[in-house]
């Protein structure tokens, strides 16, 4: 049941700093008049009530910053309001003044444990009032601002980006588009399970600070939930958006997260768009935005999806470096019967430059080719920032014990010996996308 003092908590901004929507519950017409002159003068927005019953029909419509009550009201006890405003989530903090007559211990200690933050007996000293308003609002302010925040980046938190989305809407025309995304930095299991929670903590915040100067165009960037970052567009379609997001990734891909160190961490994110319709749920337009992340991840990461461009999860690539055309005829067509597309080269230089950009979800690889072979492309898919998760299969000819340790110890998971069953090899490549570790280094579907 709905309490008739829940309502927005949103706050107004007002001209003059420190200055807040105040409201008086005093039936002293005279004294109401005092306060809201003198409250006034110091740039305060100041709203009488004389009675319960009309302070309750103010504070139903949310974004008060302060309020004075007397206690002694021709309706009832002002400490019935205390106690109601307290029990309200919208109104739990919101800093209440206790303005009455005859405030003697027993009344304190009661609006004490109410929780009333301070008290005032009549006759009150106006400019000593005007003072400790400005005080605590300078306080309460604060306090919004920190809740508001997401501890760890300092970034605006899920609360704040909702109220960012609604008073976007609110002064926006309906004619002008507004996108939401939802960004998640890939693999970043893997970066804790690695280097621990702390040093994982400590490289999202970094990576938060890169992104807010990255998505500059976002009206705001926001933190969602663990690896989980929410973007506001306004004046962008979807498209626009993710034109935008696509240019900080590749910026991204350039820093090392890691400077310093023997071992380099490069960062990428896989992101959904999607419009905010005039009158839509935001909710909901976060919810497709979602779906699409999750599209942008099954495709295979670091990558941007809008809703204008893709509905469902496309196949995910498989990279074959093979210099027999028989065998990549026989291989790409098994894989491409079991919904994987196939990206073919002649030796191991063209697949390793093919490689950051593709997309792909793992990589097949002969040792014997021309100008770089199998061992040199396993070593250069593991040596790069943003391929060491890619899992490898080898399938060769060369069966000997030595070369299938130098292929495990350069870095592959899987070695198959030439000839071979073609629906062997598509078990093996669903088996390596299904694992959730391989040898150290995670290989994400279901969790990413």
């Amino acid at each position: 049941m709905t309490s008739p003092l829940d309502g927005p908590a949103a706050r107004p901004h007002y001209p003059r700093p420190g200055a807040g929507r105040l409201l008086v519950i005093e039936d002293d017409a005279n004294l109401a008049r005092l306060f809201a002159a003198v409250l006034g003068e110091a740039g305060h927005a100041v709203t009488v009530a004389p009675t319960l019953a009309s302070a309750q029909s103010h504070l139903a419509g949310g974004g008060w910053d302060l309020v004075l009550l007397d206690l002694l009201l021709p309706d009832g006890d002002g400490r019935q309001l205390l106690e109601q405003l307290r029990s309200q989530p919208s109104t739990s903090t919101l800093p209440v003044f206790i303005v009455s007559a005859g405030i003697g211990p027993q009344v304190r200690a009661e609006c004490t444990a109410l929780g009333a933050d301070a008290y005032f007996e009549k006759p009150v000293d106006s400019a000593a009032l005007a003072q400790a308003v400005a005080r605590r609002l300078e306080r309460y302010d604060q306090q919004q601002a920190q809740a508001r925040r997401d501890p760890l980046t300092g970034l605006p938190n899920r609360a704040a980006f909702l109220e960012a989305c609604a008073a976007l809407r609110a002064g926006h025309p309906t004619d002008v588009p507004i996108s939401v995304a939802v960004l998640d930095f890939d693999h970043f299991l893997w970066v804790r399970e690695t280097w621990g929670r702390t040093y994982a903590d400590g490289i999202l915040r970094r990576a938060g600070v890169r992104l807010s100067v990255l998505l500059s165009q976002a009206d705001c960037l926001a933190r969602w939930d663990g690896s989980d970052f929410v973007a506001l567009f306004a004046r962008k379609t979807p498209a626009e958006a993710g034109v935008a997001l696509q240019s900080a990734l590749e910026s991204l891909r350039d820093v090392n997260f890691r400077k310093g160190q023997s071992e380099p961490l490069v960062l990428t994110y896989s992101a959904g768009v999607a419009g905010l319709e005039a009158g839509g749920d935001v909710n909901d337009a976060l919810a497709q935005a979602d779906r699409l992340c999750y599209i942008a991840k099954s495709s295979g990461r670091a990558r941007v999806v809008s809703e204008a461009v893709a509905t469902s999860a496309p196949s995910r690539r498989i990279l074959l470096a093979e210099d027999d055309p028989s065998i990549i005829t026989l291989v790409g067509r098994y894989l491409r019967h079991d919904g994987f597309s196939v990206s073919a080269f002649p030796n191991g230089r063209t697949a390793l430059a093919a490689a950051p950009l593709s997309g792909a979800s793992l990589l097949i690889t002969d040792i014997e080719m021309p100008e770089l072979d199998g061992i040199g492309l396993i070593r250069g898919i593991r040596e790069h920032p943003a391929l060491r998760h890619l899992p490898i299969m080898v399938l060769s000819g060369l069966g000997d014990e030595n070369m299938i340790v130098r292929a495990i110890e350069a870095g592959a998971d899987e070695y198959v010996l030439k000839p071979f069953s073609a629906r062997e090899v598509a078990v093996r490549v669903r088996r390596l996308l299904r694992r959730p570790a391989v040898e150290g280094t995670m290989v994400l579907e279901e969790v990413v």
